[in-house]
């Protein structure tokens, strides 16, 4: 049975700094504008209320990962804890990987024509260490947890949050942190009849 290894992901403490995207990209040495991890803003609009939050994403390390199932060259492999890792040697760039992800991890490295994606740092989870997003990230937004802890934590987590899509056919590993009223969802003042406030 593998331990399956998560993102967990608190959009309550993200300030949109994006402090771990650009510490994944300078340590696995990117070129300029190409990112693994990315840090977005989440908007919507209600009739009563605005909700918006940062989140930051990568590679959700699937239970059952469709990058894994469509790659014709074998270049993907799930590690015992989890992780989705990618061998760039058997890659032929054919982008087949990039289509089949619905959280579009992989992308093309445009220094050499082949895939690359997030791979949880798992050298570093194997030492112990956090992956380099997780150790930079200045106010905890980010951790990587057994998934088998989540079930005594004392926390709301969810599968998704609004204005996610909803994705349940890969089994993204990543859970969230509720998003808290007051902290990231800000209300807007719905008018009156009459036009008054």
């Amino acid at each position: 049975m593998i331990n399956q290894k998560i993102f967990l992901v608190d959009p309550n403490r993200c300030l949109g700094c994006k402090t771990c995207q650009i510490a994944c990209a300078v340590q696995h040495g990117l070129p300029p504008g190409v990112f693994l991890r990315k840090v977005e803003l989440v908007e919507l609009s209600g009739p009563a209320q605005i909700i918006k939050y940062y989140i930051s994403t990568s590679c959700h390390h699937c239970a059952n990962p469709e990058c894994f199932r469509l790659c014709s060259e074998g270049a993907y492999r799930k590690l015992r804890n989890g992780v989705v890792v990618f061998d760039q040697a058997k890659c032929t760039g054919c982008g087949t990987c990039l289509g089949s992800c619905p959280f579009g991890a992989p992308i093309i490295n445009p220094l050499n024509g082949k895939v690359i994606k997030c791979d949880m740092c798992y050298g570093k989870i194997e030492d112990h260490e956090s992956p380099y997003c997780v150790a930079s990230c200045p106010v905890g937004a980010l951790k990587v947890i057994d998934a088998e802890d989540v079930k005594g934590m004392a926390l709301d987590l969810k599968r998704r949050l609004p204005g996610m899509p909803r994705i349940e056919i890969t089994q993204p590993s990543v859970r969230y942190v509720a998003v808290a009223m007051g902290q990231q969802i800000f209300r807007r003042r719905v008018p009156r009849e009459g036009g008054r406030e």
